[in-house]
């Protein structure tokens, strides 16, 4: 992981706390961003949006014209390359009614990391106190270590950041004191296929 996401937690602590959040917020996007795969053929979409690749056939061309302008769906001989920022622009009409981790409707990215450093067990509790939390929720989530080997966690889950912020905080604070101790992540999935995508293929441990 980037080195900016284990200093992040030391940041100047005379900045306002809200100005830390944003930065914070920042580098975990554009850590996001450059762990997806860049590009992906139609042969890849198939099992990220669970839609068969005949359908997929008859749908690129309409997104073809809406974004090869923008330089985000190109082609090369009879074979299409799509960015991973317009993976969610291939949607069935009507949603398969049997569903994929790749194709559920997920809405919040969470991670959060800490000033100390905690094995994978004690980040497992962390999970399990909030799934029993909020366990109205659906969630999928993986520990992962940065260069140090410090560990932190990535989630998604299908509730919308306003339902999940404060109760992940008060679980957070509960346990790791307060956020000096410890950065929250919480923010709406922008690339749903990519950020599953993300936490499956990574060399990191999956927590359900």
């Amino acid at each position: 992981m980037n080195d900016k996401y284990n200093n992040i937690i030391s940041v100047n602590t005379s900045k306002n706390d809200n100005t830390i959040q944003l930065e914070y917020n920042s580098i975990i996007k554009n850590i996001y961003d450059n762990k997806f795969q860049k590009w992906f053929k139609l042969k890849d979409i198939v099992k990220l949006k669970n839609i068969s690749y005949r359908s997929l056939k008859g749908m690129v061309a309409k997104v073809y014209n809406k974004y090869n302008d923008q330089g985000l769906i190109y082609r090369k001989g009879r074979r299409y390359y799509i960015s991973y920022r317009i993976l969610d622009s291939f949607k069935l009409e009507k949603p398969r009614k049997k569903r994929t981790i790749y194709d559920y409707e997920w809405k919040t990215n969470v991670s959060w990391t800490t000033l100390d450093f905690y094995d994978l067990e004690y980040h497992t509790t962390l999970f399990d106190e909030v799934k029993t939390t909020l366990s109205d929720v659906h969630f999928i989530g993986c520990v992962e270590s940065d260069a140090s080997g410090k560990n932190h966690v990535h989630i998604l889950a299908d509730h919308d950041t306003k339902y999940l912020r404060k109760p992940l905080k008060k679980i957070l604070d509960q346990y790791l004191d307060d956020t000096r101790h410890y950065r929250l992540y919480c923010e709406q999935v922008n690339n749903i296929g990519g950020s599953v995508d993300y936490l499956m293929k990574n060399p990191q441990k999956l927590i359900n």
